[in-house]
């Protein structure tokens, strides 16, 4: 009798979990249909296409600097990745900002029927750790200078724009700002750090 009861609220159970799936997969169906052919395709190409490479040209042209960029696409909402400088000039003192920096975030996108599918507006929150240069007068002599080296952390945030097209290349605009978390025993102390670019890439 107790073996009976036991069989059949398991049956129940079973049931309402096959109940609740179907409705999820009805419900998830009716959102699709209402995508357009355009939010479909890329639907599709998120599903095909979860890597992404860039590079920023700006970086390129104002320094002699490499800043290469890698994102995977979680879903169509979200991604993570990390961003790469490093910086060849050394002809302008303390006018370099950064030597070498290292990036990892996580990017929010915010999606309209036009933007849709880990493209559009979005927002990211950053780590940022990096190395700059400082130039110190000898005894107030403009001529004679110290060159120092220093590592920072910094957190941050930032918000861009992300066009890509079905073939799966892209431009990415963005700009963030870091607060530092004070490891630097620089004593012209920083308090912020800049993230800037314009990435041009490929997603694959």
């Amino acid at each position: 009798m107790v073996f009976k009861m036991k069989l059949n609220f398991m049956k129940k159970q079973l049931f309402l979990i096959l109940l609740i799936i179907s409705f999820i997969a009805k419900a998830q169906n009716k959102t699709d249909a209402n995508e357009t052919e355009s939010q479909k395709s890329m639907t599709e190409l998120l599903k095909k296409k979860r890597h992404s490479l860039s590079l920023d040209v700006i970086a390129g042209l104002v320094f002699p600097a490499f800043n290469p960029r890698y994102e995977y696409v979680l879903n169509k909402y979200s991604g993570i990745g990390a961003d790469l400088n490093i910086n060849f000039d050394d002809e302008n003192g303390s006018q370099i900002l950064e030597k070498f920096s290292f990036s990892p975030y996580y990017r929010q996108y915010f999606f309209s029927k036009e933007d849709y599918g880990a493209k559009g507006f979005y927002g990211e929150g950053f780590f940022k750790f990096y190395t700059y240069e400082n130039d110190t007068y000898l005894f107030e002599d403009s001529i004679n200078t110290n060159t120092e080296a220093y590592f920072e952390t910094a957190l941050g945030v930032g918000i861009g724009w992300k066009w890509v097209s079905n073939s799966g290349f892209f431009i990415d605009i963005n700009g963030g700002l870091g607060r530092n978390l004070g490891f630097a025993d620089d004593p012209n102390d920083r308090d912020f750090t800049g993230k800037f670019g314009v990435n041009f890439g490929w997603q694959f």
